[in-house]
């Protein structure tokens, strides 16, 4: 089935070789990127993106976090793209880490990918579809 996925580079990792490793990978992995920009996330647009964290102790500290600097979204598509990226930048997240040599936690990763969400019995794309929202909004912003 064909999806679109939302994958971002966090602020403090948009170092361009970075970028470029991380989209070679993920295109030969079979999805292909469809858009791209740099965003700048403001308060709240980042709360917006960690909507479902809002309860959480640490919801406040993602939310400054993502706002911090610039990120590089990129938007997906493919055949069940949302699994292909998610488990390519699980995997990312580790080798990233290594080849470029920077610190991460587990409150500043390198890489987000959006995801399906399980409500009951039923998978909703509402993240996705509220990611991809988010990065076209910003996306304009920039401009």
């Amino acid at each position: 089935m064909i999806e679109r996925c939302y994958v971002m580079v966090k602020p403090g990792f948009t170092d361009s070789n970075l970028i470029k490793r991380a989209i070679e990978v993920l295109e030969s992995r079979g999805v292909k990127m469809v858009d791209f920009a740099y965003i700048t996330y403001d308060e709240e647009c980042a709360k917006l993106h960690y909507t479902e964290k809002s309860g959480k102790p640490y919801y406040m500290e993602l939310v400054n976090y993502i706002s911090s600097g610039r990120a590089f979204g990129m938007i997906y598509e493919g055949n069940n793209a949302l699994t292909i990226c998610r488990s390519t930048v699980e995997e990312l997240r580790n080798s990233l880490k290594e080849e470029f040599n920077v610190e991460t936690d587990i409150m500043r990763n390198i890489l987000h990918c959006s995801s399906k969400t399980k409500v009951g019995d039923t998978m909703l794309e509402l993240d996705t579809q509220r990611e991809i929202a988010l990065f076209n909004y910003l996306k304009k912003k920039e401009i």
